[in-house]
């Protein structure tokens, strides 16, 4: 997947990028700015929300000493807690989406009434600040980050209540209380050491969540702050831009991804919002990434499931279904496919983003990465692209909104980077070789 105020340089720490024991009381006894426990029923009554997982998903729910907010894990056993799709669970307005010392990725948002939900820990974040959210609509990925975690994958949920009436009185505020949520009709976290097993999301809406079309903003010039080519429309929200050559030539092509299903919509002129092929390729909410696997000149799709990637070896121009896969690397990690050693096919590598390291392998068959490296902060952005044109690719990552392209070859312990800002730290980021110059350049999708 090809998946951006200025941050210092890189070194501290895709085309194809666009990601064990249960947590005890201890991990969440420093809450961001400490919300009070519940002082008082709310003179409001609360929304009835949905679970904030896709439709039919099994959560284990647990309040362990902070009742009643909940720690939720994903069934049976925690397996795919950890990069799971977090939702929305009622209709609303992000207020806040940042990044928080102690907790992590952290979103809120405002359900109206004064009644405001939050989310700490995630993986990553879908949205800013302003955005209108519809019951359904993907607002994250669950996930570890921030230190109180304890590094285990959940996600901690809180309904907040403000008694001012504008839902924007979080965490410090005068009062701001947490309250009882109800999911589906039925409350949870009325004590603390509960436990809810195998509780079923019926947030399931009428079909995928829309957010609005996607439009695209691209530029040739790897300097540009601003686009350099007509900006256009493709697809909708939930679903994630990818891009590649599936005509083979020479130019790359904005498509997407629709995680709710698993299908891509691929096209050669999304211009005209259309998509010439549509298909569904492994589970949905997998992790979309692109490369030419069989040196033809022509990229074809792929997705990472736990950690196993799984190639789609059949034209995207076909019906018929192929493929191949290979394990690599850990279920933290983020897929990556390039061309790093300039022989015409791509060869999927990793980033993770726990401690912003990048691994890379001509051979992943042998789970072995023959060049390791850190690039810029953890939980940045990770892309793929052929930045000077010699026809090896090479790694950038996002911060904030400006685009780092490593510009010394993946082969070197030696550092050099180029970057830019480029659109602001809500759009995704896109790459890819829009013009045919063999050189790929930034991108981003709104």
């Amino acid at each position: 997947m090809r998946p951006f105020t200025s941050f210092p340089s890189p070194r501290r720490g895709t085309r194809h990028p666009v990601w064990a024991g249960m947590v005890t009381a201890a991990a969440v006894t420093v809450l961001v700015g400490g919300l009070p426990a519940v002082s008082a029923d709310a003179a409001v009554a609360a929304p009835n929300l949905q679970l904030p997982f896709p439709c039919g998903q099994q959560w284990r729910l647990d309040t362990w000493g902070h009742a009643p907010a909940l720690d939720m894990v994903k069934e049976p056993d925690q397996q795919g807690t950890e990069g799971a799709s977090l939702v929305a669970p009622a209709a609303g307005t992000v207020n806040k989406s940042y990044y928080h010392d102690n907790a992590g990725n952290v979103i809120q948002v405002n359900h109206g009434g004064g009644y405001f939900t939050t989310y700490l820990h995630l993986q990553s974040r879908a949205v800013g600040v302003g955005a209108k959210v519809a019951q359904g609509a993907l607002i994250g990925k669950v996930g570890r980050t921030g230190p109180t975690s304890n590094n285990h994958p959940h996600l901690h949920f809180e309904l907040g209540y403000d008694s001012n009436g504008d839902g924007e009185a979080s965490w410090g505020f005068a009062g701001a209380e947490r309250v009882r949520p109800t999911f589906n009709g039925v409350s949870y976290g009325g004590a603390n050491n509960q436990t809810s097993r195998n509780v079923t999301s019926r947030n399931c809406g009428g079909g995928a969540p829309d957010l609005g079309v996607l439009e695209f903003y691209l530029t040739d010039d790897q300097s540009s702050k601003v686009s350099t080519r007509p900006v256009f429309r493709y697809g909708n929200s939930p679903m994630v831009p990818i891009s590649g050559d599936w005509d083979g030539d020479g130019t790359d092509t904005v498509s997407t991804y629709d995680p709710t299903s698993g299908r891509f919509h691929i096209s050669n002129s999304p211009a005209n919002g259309q998509a010439q092929y549509s298909f569904r390729y492994g589970d949905a909410n997998g992790v979309p990434f692109v490369g030419d696997w069989d040196g033809d000149g022509k990229d074809n799709v792929g997705v990472r499931m736990g950690r196993v990637f799984y190639m789609r070896t059949s034209p995207v121009t076909s019906a018929t279904e192929t493929t191949q896969s290979v394990s690599y690397g850990d279920v933290a990690m983020l897929p990556l496919a390039g061309d790093w050693d300039g022989d015409g096919k791509d060869t999927v590598s990793a980033y993770d983003p726990r401690d912003a390291r990048f691994h890379i392998s001509n051979s992943p068959a042998n789970g072995q990465a023959q060049y390791s490296f850190r690039y810029g902060d953890p939980n940045a952005a990770p892309f793929v692209g052929d930045w000077d044109g010699d026809g090896k690719d090479n790694v950038g990552v996002r911060m904030g909104y400006v685009f780092y392209l490593r510009t010394s070859p993946v082969t070197t312990a030696t550092e050099t980077t180029h970057s830019v800002g480029y659109g602001d730290t809500a759009n995704l980021p896109v790459i890819g070789d829009w013009n045919g110059d063999g050189k790929d350049s930034q991108g981003i999708a709104r």
